[in-house]
């Protein structure tokens, strides 16, 4: 009797130890060991590291993911969009890049070509619209702060004329200022948005020159931006108006127009990309953030913002972050009075991404 007791209570105490190392193993951390380790990461932005907008951002959260790692980052900017790129991406690569980091959809045609080239070299291009299994593109859904930024914008026009000043006429720049204008016209319909472009990413004074143009000729009180340099802002507060930062918030260097800004967090993204490289987990796909990963944010509003600003922000935001609305939910009509979005219905991100080439009631295009 005293051997079969002994015996149980043995088996029962195996049992146990079984069981509490199956928890054991299944609490265990499941970071998977480094496959490979990344020394150096190559990076070509077309504007400058110090813009204080679209490329600053990035590069500062570029750094910030590396720091404290080891990794070296071998940084050119102000790199112009020629036949000389496919050479300085060569140049890199063979210096012993792992990884290549560029900012600009207008490099796509020869990233397409140099990732087919270098298959154990990962791509990264942001704002860019092609993926191969090496290569990713990616952005943040910055049209839903856009519309964000819209609202406050809609409450502090007296004028009801708001001025928009951007690079290009492409699907990411219609996107953003349809976004801005159906913002402005939830809480203002009588308000108008009046856009002008540069046709140029980087002219500084050409963009100051387009917004002294736009600011004569109508009774603009709100202007913001989607260019890369800020001079559309200084012209903007040096007449009194004012003014909506893009990329980066600049509050600082624009005390006395400043509302709010549409601003990136890049780091936990390239973190996340560079994890997967290390892990050889990365995959050729088009990444695009939203308010609810964190991606985008509209930064805190000014005191300057009309009192009634931050209540219509916040609700609007509740409904991004909750999934209950997003920001091409239809009914939607464009500047011709057609409706290109039904009640009911929303946009696709193929739409959104590749197909937006049409105005929204209350926009102007001169």
């Amino acid at each position: 009797m005293t051997v079969r007791i002994k015996a149980s209570v043995l088996l029962l105490a195996l049992a146990i130890c079984l069981i509490a190392g199956g928890f054991a193993i299944i609490n265990r951390p499941t970071e998977t060991p480094k496959a490979k380790e990344i020394h150096k990461i190559g990076v070509l932005m077309n504007g400058s590291f110090e813009d204080r907008s679209y490329t600053q951002a990035q590069y500062d959260g570029l750094t910030g993911a590396v720091r404290d790692t080891g990794i070296r980052l071998v940084a050119q900017d102000n790199v112009p969009v020629d036949d000389a790129f496919p050479g300085r991406v060569k140049n890199l690569i063979a210096s012993g890049c792992e990884i290549i980091v560029c900012d600009n959809y207008m490099y796509d045609p020869y990233l397409i070509d140099l990732a087919a080239e270098n298959p154990g070299v990962s791509f990264i291009n942001a704002s860019g619209t092609v993926t191969a299994d090496n290569l990713s593109c990616c952005l943040g859904r910055l049209y839903q702060v856009r519309y964000l930024s819209g609202i406050v914008a809609g409450l502090q026009t007296k004028t009801n004329e708001i001025g928009y000043v951007l690079a290009y006429l492409t699907p990411e720049t219609i996107r953003q200022m349809n976004a801005f204008t159906l913002g402005v016209r939830k809480v203002n319909p009588d308000a108008v948005v009046y856009m002008r472009h540069t046709d140029d990413w980087n002219d500084a004074d050409k963009a100051a020159a387009v917004t002294a143009a736009l600011l004569d000729a109508h009774s603009i009180d709100v202007l913001t931006q989607h260019v890369n340099p800020v001079t559309p802002l200084q012209v903007a507060q040096e007449r009194g108006v004012w003014t909506i930062g893009n990329n980066f918030d600049n509050r600082e260097l624009f005390a006395d127009s400043y509302l709010t800004a549409c601003v990136f967090d890049w780091e936990p993204f390239f973190r996340a990309r560079l994890n997967d490289c290390e892990r050889n987990r990365f995959i050729g796909k088009n990444y695009w953030g939203s308010l609810r990963t964190g991606m985008v944010a509209l930064s805190p509003l000014t005191a300057h913002c009309d009192e009634r600003a931050q209540q219509a922000v916040d609700e609007e935001l509740s409904r991004l972050l909750d999934g209950s609305f997003d920001v091409f939910y239809g009914p939607i009509v464009d500047s011709h009075g057609t409706e290109r979005v039904r009640a009911g219905e929303n946009l696709s991100d193929e739409q959104l991404l590749y197909h937006m080439d049409w105005f929204v009631d209350g926009v102007v295009a001169e």
